[in-house]
Parts: C-alpha cells; structure tokens; sequence
C-alpha cells in the first residue's frame, strides 16, 4: 500500500490511458468500421438463437452515427485520466467530488437494475415473461433489442464503478497501482463487448472473433472492475479488522452465489447484475456513511 504523500498523478496513468484511447480509435477506425455498417447489417449477423434482430447496431440507415459513438466513447475513455487526477491525486476532496460520485453510484445503480428488465424476445421469438428474463435473458441479448441503452450500461456501469473505487481510495487514505490499473483494464474491455453484439447460445463459437471479443471483452469488464475493490477490502480487513473482514465475506459470498446461480439456474442479466449492485451498494456505504470509520 501506498499513502498520499505526493500528489503527483504518476506520468504512467497518461500514457496508459493514451495508449487505451489510441489502440481504441485505431480499432474502431480500421477494423470495425465496415464490419458495424456492413456485416452486423447482414440478415445473418442478425440472426441470433433463431431469431432475426431488427437492428443489431442501433446505426442501420443511420451510419452517420457511427463517427459520432466514436468520438463520444473515445472522450469517455479520456475521461478516465481526468477522474485519476481529480479523485485519486487531489489535496483533498471536495463536496462537488462527492457529489459527482454519489449521484454516479445512485444513477448507475438504477439504471443497472431498470436495463435488467427490459423487453427482449425468448427462444420462440415472442416477448419475453419474466421466468424468461431470470433464466436466460442476458444484458447482451437485451443489447440486440437495444443496442443505444446497451452502450450507455456499459459506459456508465465502467465510469460510475471507477470513479467510486478511487473515491474509496482517497477517503480510506489507500492506493494500490495493481488496482487502479486492473480497474482501468477492466473499464476498457466493456467497450469491446458493447461494440461485438452478442452470436447467443446456439452460435457460440469462440474461433469467431464476434464472439471471442464479446466474452472476452464482459469477462475481463467483470473480473477487472471488481479487483480494485478486492485488494482494498483484503488490506483493511488485515489491517483493520472489525466491519472490513464481514464486508469482505459478505461480497465473495456474493459473488460465489452468482456464480452458483448461473451454473444452476441460468445465465441472465438479472443475475448477472447481482454483483454490479452489490458493488454499488458496498462502494455507496463505503464513500457516503460512517459505517467504516474508526471507533476512536
């Protein structure tokens, strides 16, 4: 563990979220361009689980969208460096920082679980029931209904999740350059899934770079964000005891059960949202209460 006895935001955050923003840009530029406006149209890309989607990508007739979500997303990713600095490496923070933070768990929270919900249609092409959203409706298939919603959940999941993580690790004085750098991964690797839509569960085919990227892109988004928050809880329960060491139970019980429940019951944005909400719900408490300060 680090403290806070500098407060200049290490050169190598700059150019790793630099190099993130290029590598992106490049990628979408040149490799994904044609493959959004051209093959994601096809009636066979569109086709997932034996149903034919509508429009998969949100920019069919509309392609001049495309150079627009390209400089939206490459800002958002920017961002990242911004909320670095002013978060992790300020004097102090301040009520704006705090409020900022606040209002992006609170949104995020709610959005999180409100996308959970939404209409998608089951494995006989009708509208979906809610047994059906429990057991096999994922975030990624609700993406092929609502491709625009489905960048927004990736993007504000990703930034409200790390601006809350660096927030707790300004309030608890701690700072880990292992976390901050896996939570960056793991912010990045959403915006590859959310611009691979989903192939379902007939085509899957991890040879099939759509469906290699998408995974891959929702697994390390998962594994990365959820890190940073890890090593903090490990540090404080050792170091601290008392409410840290349930705390840090309580969220890898959280996590065990997920993992138990889309082995028995399903893989479903429902359920895969149990983890995301307990992430909010943890980070809320940890930023906005007092119920991890030091009894003096």
């Amino acid at each position: 563990m680090a403290r806070f006895n500098e407060r200049r935001m290490p050169a190598g955050y700059v150019a790793m979220w630099a190099f993130i923003a290029l590598s992106y840009a490049v990628w979408m530029i040149f490799f994904m361009k044609d493959i959004i406006l051209s093959k994601y149209e096809t009636v066979s890309a569109r086709t997932v689980d034996g149903y034919t989607y509508q429009d998969i990508t949100g920019m069919t007739g509309r392609h001049w969208l495309y150079p627009l979500w390209l400089v939206i997303s490459l800002v958002s990713l920017l961002l990242f460096i911004l909320y670095i600095r002013k978060l992790l490496y300020c004097e102090q923070l301040t009520k704006a920082d705090t409020a900022f933070c606040a209002v992006g768990a609170v949104i995020g929270c709610v959005f999180v679980t409100a996308y959970g919900f939404l209409d998608a249609p089951n494995k006989a092409g009708e509208p979906a029931v809610l047994a059906d959203k429990v057991k096999y409706i994922t975030a990624s298939m609700i993406g092929l209904v609502h491709p625009w919603l489905f960048r927004v959940w990736g993007v504000l999941g990703a930034a409200s999740v790390f601006t809350n993580v660096i927030y707790t690790y300004k309030k608890y004085d701690y700072n880990s350059r292992l976390g901050v750098i896996l939570g960056s991964v793991g912010s990045t690797a959403i915006y590859m899934t959310i611009n691979c839509p989903s192939m379902g569960d007939d085509d899957k085919d991890f040879s099939i770079p759509r469906c290699a990227v998408h995974w891959a892109g929702a697994l390390i988004f998962a594994a990365g964000l959820a890190a940073p928050l890890v090593l903090f809880l490990l540090n404080k329960a050792r170091r601290e005891k008392g409410r840290f060491i349930w705390a840090c139970v309580v969220f890898c019980l959280i996590l065990a059960v997920m993992i138990i429940l889309l082995i028995t019951v399903g893989k479903s944005a429902i359920i895969e949202n149990i983890p995301m909400l307990a992430t909010y719900i943890l980070l809320f408490i940890l930023n906005f209460t007092d119920f991890f300060a030091k009894v003096k």
